[in-house]
C-alpha cells in the first residue's frame, strides 16, 4: 500500500527566520492604521482628533501586545526545538496565518469603535476579533500538541511534558475569547478590548511556566 513519504526531519533555522519576518511585517502593518489619527486644521485640533480616535489607540495597544507576546513565546518555544517535521512546519504556518489576520481585524474594529463608519459601535467587529484570536489559540494548541507528542524533535525530550501543560493554556485562551465575544456583543465592546489586552499579558507572565517560591527562613531567637 502506498502512502505519502514522511521525509527526514530538518533544522529549524529557516523556520525561525521566516517566522520572525512574518511577525515583523504584521506588527508594521498594525502601526500603519495609526495614520487615521491626525489633525485637520483649522476645523480639528490634535486633541480633538485623539478624543475621537482613542479607541484606535486602544485596539492598537491590545493587538501590539498580542503580536509582541506571541513573538516572544514563539521564540521561547523554538529555542527548545532541535528538528522539524512536516507536521511541525504545518502547525507553525497555521500560527503565522492567525498572526497575519490581526492587523486586518484591528483596523476593522478600530474604525467601528471610533464611529467613523457607523455600524453598531463595534459589537459585530469585536466578535470577529474574538474569532481571529480564538483561532490563534487553537493553532498554538496544535503546535504544542505536535511538540508534546514528538519529544524526539526537542533538544531535551523531557520538555515534552511542559508542552503538554501548554496545551491547557490554549484552552484558557479559547475560553477567554469566547467570554470576550459575549461581553463585547451583549454589553460593551471596549470592556472586551480591555480583556483581550489582559490575555496576552497573562501569557507573557506565565511563558516560562510556574514554580514554587523558596521558603523564607525565619530567624531563630537565642
Amino acid at each position: 500500500m502506498l502512502r505519502p513519504r514522511r521525509g527526514e526531519p530538518t533544522g529549524v533555522g529557516r523556520t525561525e527566520a521566516f517566522s520572525d519576518g512574518v511577525f515583523a511585517v504584521a506588527i508594521t502593518l498594525l502601526a500603519l492604521d495609526l495614520a487615521r489619527i491626525h489633525a485637520d486644521p483649522p476645523d480639528t485640533t490634535l486633541a480633538q482628533a485623539l478624543s475621537v480616535e482613542w479607541p484606535t489607540l486602544l485596539a492598537f495597544a491590545a493587538s501590539f501586545v498580542f503580536i509582541g507576546v506571541a513573538w516572544t513565546n514563539h521564540h521561547n518555544v523554538f529555542r527548545r526545538v532541535a528538528l522539524q517535521t512536516r507536521a511541525l512546519n504545518g502547525a507553525n504556518l497555521l500560527v503565522l496565518a492567525s498572526i497575519t489576520m490581526v492587523p486586518w481585524v484591528t483596523a476593522t474594529l478600530a474604525s467601528s469603535l471610533s464611529g467613523t463608519e457607523g455600524g453598531d459601535g463595534g459589537r459585530q467587529e469585536i466578535v470577529l476579533y474574538a474569532i481571529v484570536t480564538g483561532l490563534g489559540a487553537v493553532t498554538w494548541g496544535l503546535l504544542f500538541h505536535v511538540l508534546a507528542t514528538n519529544p524526539d524533535l526537542l533538544k531535551d525530550p523531557t520538555h515534552a511534558d511542559g508542552f503538554k501543560g501548554d496545551r491547557l493554556g490554549s484552552v484558557v485562551g479559547i475560553s477567554t475569547t469566547l467570554v470576550g465575544a459575549l461581553i463585547g456583543y451583549y454589553w460593551n465592546p471596549l470592556v472586551a478590548v480591555a480583556l483581550f489586552l489582559a490575555l496576552p499579558v497573562f501569557y507573557y507572565v506565565l511563558s516560562d511556566g510556574l514554580e514554587r517560591s523558596p521558603k523564607s527562613h525565619q530567624p531563630t531567637l537565642t
